[in-house]
């Protein structure tokens, strides 16, 4: 049976459709990839300490479980930790301080807390946080080796660096990053010469 042309035509229309509907969506695909990977490139730039969260959405959700229990310090914790892992210091100072009041010794806070008075660069209050973590825990490692960089990096004492660090070694001989320390103990001393 012949197809008439009203037949025809309408066959014509229907792949013409189709090719402009291929076509529209294949121009939409295009035009939000690049933002997209755009977007992912953001994100690949971002540390590994400082991951892609919404952090004021966490930080709400943590204050609201604060209110209900306020004499919990580890929801402060909590808040101190994001703000620290996206760089925003003052802010984390403030939680960990809030958590400190509750807790006065928690050794892991005030090495955090440490950190963040580091990287703004106030490395006395660093130095102090990290001397009190170390006087009533004393074998606390991370709060040698940070005390460490402060007064390598911060204080630019590199000698008193390497006592520290030395004692850390001697006090944690399981010490998890043991032969990267002694590297870098041994690459300071031989600058020293």
């Amino acid at each position: 049976m012949p197809l008439s042309r009203s037949t025809i035509n309408l066959v014509f229309a229907l792949v013409v459709a189709a090719l402009g509907l291929t076509a529209a969506v294949s121009v939409y695909l295009r035009s939000s990839a690049p933002e997209t990977a755009s977007h992912m490139a953001d994100q690949s730039r971002l540390p590994e300490n400082r991951p892609p969260v919404d952090v004021e959405e966490k930080v709400a959700a943590l204050q609201q479980m604060a209110a209900k229990d306020p004499r919990n310090p580890d929801y402060l914790t909590q808040i101190g930790n994001l703000y620290y892992d996206v760089g925003k210091y003052e802010s984390a100072i403030e939680y960990y301080q809030r958590s400190l009041d509750i807790r006065p010794r928690d050794p892991n806070v005030q090495t955090d807390m440490a950190n963040c008075y580091h990287y703004l660069g106030q490395e006395d209050k660093a130095l102090t946080l990290l001397d009190d973590a170390l006087r009533y825990n004393p074998g606390f490692s991370q709060a040698k080796y940070n005390k460490g960089v402060v007064l390598m990096e911060g204080k630019k004492d590199v000698r008193a660096a390497i006592a520290v660090w030395e004692d850390l070694l001697r006090t944690d001989p399981g010490y998890s990053r043991r032969a990267e320390l002694e590297s870098k103990i041994s690459e300071l001393k031989a600058s020293l010469r």
